[in-house]
């Protein structure tokens, strides 16, 4: 009998430890990196429907990284049920379907890191009476505003739908995941371009034209014009293809033909301004590409060729790097390189300026510059919660033929005669102030509150061009000296007239003519001084489905930083980093 009851507590034991086991070993369902989808399917009534086909279209829907095959199939269990594990971080597609079954697609599913996405089918007969609904309200369970939905029953997807139009996507310093592309047309005048580019030319009030042509799911074609006139009178034609933007590796290809057309008495010599008129044409050519390595390891590469002609022969081509590595969840390493251009541009109109963009042109004894920024940086990106961040970087600047702005007319000009052009926004003038180097830091706090607003704090340092004389040439006048700046932002969206107000300080010493960390100040979209930004949706009619916005935009509206120069007892010329000014306009999306 002992010997039995060995026998059984053995067994017992054996049982047991064998339950436990799986218990305790680490769960692989979740790699590192990695996301999961799962969900479930039913008809009408709430019945599982066991042995539906479940196919997910994406990044990539395997396990092992040694394969480029981007569809997956996946077989309901007998409750209904589906999962797919090991998926890349990004935007995916499913479809569903059944035997007697009206199949079901769905798009723009967000899979992220060490999380499951979850995703709920009902699919119905496929001999359903056809009806036309009308939602009670502006919102379906599809997650669009639809107006009108014809729907094979009230449980099953659309057959046909008229959508209104969607809000305009809202500004972001940092870039997301596009959801598949739509056609959108946009027509406006503007309040001057983006400042994603450091160096970008600010034309002041131009027209806009711009068309996007979405070619397939994650690819698309952009086309724009805009013409501006503010002292100079510049038009611009511009294309931007771009593929694979639901993937791991997209690609943009960008060509942009500018016409410059400068008045007469800048200085220019008679042979670069024939008739008192100086003309120039300009090519900008730019590629990007961005590369998956690992779930962790992100590059983006690529090279910006700005030429010319006209006012002279003048080309500039730079190389771009920027290295993202995923250290944690909540932060992200990176390291970059080459001409300082921002993070990508969300909506179409940022594109559309982006495009526009063209480095400021000056004159040095009597040969057209353009400048030009060699930046690099290291920085870390930290989300703190779910309503901050905090960014800490260090970074160089190469600077030639450094842009100073100024006030003044060509002929109380004539100390720099050769050696400064028209200013395109502020009716001045704009001189060629050398080159230089600066090397510092930067450190950005940024918090949500609640849905509508959001602060951020800056605190940055480096050197700026500051006056330092009054004798000699313009450049020997100038000096880089280390200077801090500290910048305060603050944007706020009413929620019954969505009216976005959007204010900065900036402050730094008066005497300081060019900026502080340019590159830091384009990512933050921020201004020296105060600044007031006014955005307004407009209400559209019901038979033209658009999104028409106004805008306006004050600038220095506290007239600080103007530093008069008057060398040799001349007319002063008095210089500014920010200078002050209002502009408006408005947008119609459609």
């Amino acid at each position: 009998m002992k010997t039995l009851k060995s026998g059984n507590r053995l067994t017992t034991l054996l049982l047991v430890g064998g339950l436990l086991v799986p218990c305790l070993q680490p769960s692989q369902s979740l790699a590192a990196g990695y996301g999961k989808l799962a969900g479930i399917v039913s008809d009408t009534r709430g019945t599982p429907l066991m042995g539906a086909t479940v196919m997910i279209l994406g990044p990539t829907a395997i396990a092992t990284e040694m394969t480029s095959q981007t569809v997956e199939r996946v077989i309901t269990n007998a409750h209904g049920q589906f999962s797919i594990e090991h998926l890349v971080p990004g935007w995916y597609s499913l479809k569903v379907s059944a035997p007697t079954r009206v199949p079901a697609m769905r798009n723009g599913i967000r899979v992220d890191a060490d999380e499951t996405a979850i995703a709920r089918f009902v699919l119905t007969d496929i001999f359903a009476p056809i009806r036309l609904q009308i939602p009670n309200s502006s919102v379906s369970t599809w997650g669009d505003d639809w107006k009108w939905v014809l729907r094979t029953s009230s449980t099953t997807r659309p057959i046909l739908r008229y959508r209104e139009a969607a809000p305009a996507a809202k500004d972001s310093a940092s870039n997301s995941q596009t959801p598949p592309l739509q056609d959108q047309y946009l027509i406006g005048m503007l309040p001057g371009l983006t400042r994603r580019d450091p160096l970008a030319d600010d034309p002041g009030l131009g027209s806009v034209v711009g068309y996007v042509r979405a070619l397939s799911a994650d690819s698309d074609l952009l086309v724009a014009n805009s013409f501006a006139t503010a002292g100079l009178e510049a038009g611009t034609v511009a294309t931007m293809y771009r593929r694979n933007l639901l993937k791991d590796d997209p690609q943009e290809f960008g060509l942009a033909i500018h016409q410059f057309s400068f008045p007469g008495g800048t200085g220019l010599d008679a042979a670069s301004a024939p008739n008192g008129f100086s003309q120039g044409q300009a090519l900008a050519l730019t590629y990007s590409e961005t590369r998956l390595l690992s779930p962790k390891v992100m590059v983006t590469a690529g090279m910006d060729v700005d030429y010319l002609n006209g006012l002279g022969e003048v080309m500039t081509a730079q190389p771009h790097m920027k290295l993202e590595y995923q250290a944690t969840p909540s932060t992200v390493v990176a390291a970059q390189y080459g001409s300082g251009r921002g993070e990508g541009a969300d909506s179409l109109l940022e594109r559309v300026g982006m495009l526009n963009a063209f480095p400021r042109l000056t004159l040095r004894d009597d040969r057209v510059k353009m400048e030009q920024l060699n930046h690099s940086e290291v920085s870390v990106n930290r989300r703190l919660g779910r309503s901050s961040r905090l960014q800490v970087a260090a970074y160089h600047d190469n600077l030639h033929n450094a842009a100073v702005w100024g006030i003044s007319n060509p002929e109380g000009a004539s100390w720099l005669a050769g050696n400064f052009l028209p200013n395109p926004a502020g009716n001045g003038i704009v001189m060629n102030a050398g080159s230089y180097q600066s090397a510092g830091f930067r450190a950005v706090y940024s918090q949500n509150f609640g849905a509508h607003s959001e602060a951020l704090i800056s605190i940055a340092t480096g050197d700026a061009l500051a006056v330092s004389g009054s004798q000699g040439n313009f450049q020997s006048m100038l000096r880089p000296q280390q200077t801090t700046s500290l910048t305060g932002k603050f944007s706020v969206e009413i929620p019954v007239t969505h009216t976005r107000i959007i204010t900065s300080y900036e402050r730094v010493p008066n005497d300081r003519v060019t900026l502080v960390d340019p590159y830091g100040e384009a990512m933050l979209q921020t201004q020296p001084y105060l600044g007031v930004q006014i955005r307004q949706p407009i209400p559209s009619p019901a038979f033209f489905p658009a999104h028409i916005e106004a805008l306006a935009d004050f600038r220095n509206l506290t007239e600080q930083g103007y530093v008069p120069v008057s060398p040799g007892g001349d007319k002063p010329v008095v210089l500014s980093s920010g200078y002050r000014c209002f502009r408006g306009g408005f947008s119609v999306q459609f």
